[in-house]
């Protein structure tokens, strides 16, 4: 990221949002109401049809990336609907960007989020919500640069964070933006930072997209695209490598799923986007 500067790859992931949730509902993949605050330029579709040939256009660059995009995030508030349902009522997101989930799961009363992020790009989240009037009670900010080394568990706990009972902890879009180092230290502040029964729900990117050894043409163009603007992807995993690294910071692995996986349990009977499978999600939980 440049200094002083919010992620444009943020932006970037909120305008694939934005789009979504102007699609025809039956094929929203998300429907993100909020994420139209965050989207600067271009302005967010204005009909289901032109919403579709954006999404149509990216997909087609890039098949995968939507998939990812909004079906992780499906995803990770299943695990949290169900957390939430055993009475876990903290939940930390690790490179919040520009997520929504506190503002749409109003439905579950009494959780707290702590959003950690960038100082830049938080700065530009708030400074959005504020102009729009909408309220964030919910939510507890946490500016923190993970490329720092500054302790998890120590700036979460001086913000309230209570780290002797379990939480749900959502790190999406993150991991493969990271040194390799600062991705492993991060896993260690996690395994410090979460009570056992926790559970952390994160993606990764293959190695082979870094690497630029990837047989899909739209993760090498994408990744090529994230680089010039400065947000270069840093770590690569594979199924194996992305498991074995929670386990080895002290989590048991619950589900890993792929692009296809997410696009089968999530995308309906048409869905609208590719299934390429470079990227996987992992839920694990704090042994």
């Amino acid at each position: 990221m440049s200094a002083g500067l919010a992620s444009d790859t943020a932006h970037l992931t909120a305008r694939a949002r934005a789009a979504d949730a102007v699609v025809e509902p039956a094929r929203r993949l998300l429907d993100d109401q909020f994420a139209h605050l965050f989207v600067t330029e271009p302005p967010p579709p204005a009909t289901p049809r032109e919403a579709i040939t954006r999404l149509t256009a990216l997909d087609t660059a890039h098949g995968g990336f939507l998939a990812e995009i909004l079906l992780r995030q499906r995803y990770f508030e299943e695990v949290l609907t169900r957390a939430a349902g055993t009475g876990v009522n903290q939940v930390v997101l690790l490179g919040a960007g520009y997520d929504s989930t506190a503002l749409r799961r109003r439905d579950l009363t009494g959780v707290r989020f702590f959003e950690v992020d960038h100082p830049s790009t938080q700065r530009a989240k708030v400074a959005v919500l504020e102009r729009a009037g909408t309220a964030t009670a919910p939510v507890t900010y946490v500016p923190v640069d993970f490329e720092a080394g500054h302790p998890l568990d120590q700036v979460l706990a001086a913000a309230g964070f209570d780290t002797s009972r379990s939480c749900v902890v959502g790190w999406l879009g993150v991991s493969f933006f990271l040194r390799p180092e600062s991705f492993r230290r991060a896993l260690a502040d996690l395994a410090r930072t979460c009570a056992p029964g926790s559970t952390v729900v994160y993606d990764y990117m293959d190695a082979s997209v870094v690497d630029g050894t990837s047989p899909y043409p739209g993760a090498l163009a994408m990744a090529r695209q994230v680089g010039e603007r400065g947000e270069p992807y840093r770590n690569g995993l594979t199924a194996e490598t992305a498991s074995r690294a929670a386990e080895q910071a002290g989590f048991t692995l619950l589900e890993h799923l792929r692009v296809p996986d997410l696009v089968r349990r999530y995308g309906g009977q048409d869905p609208y986007c590719r299934d390429d499978d470079f990227m996987g999600v992992v839920a694990v939980e704090r042994a």
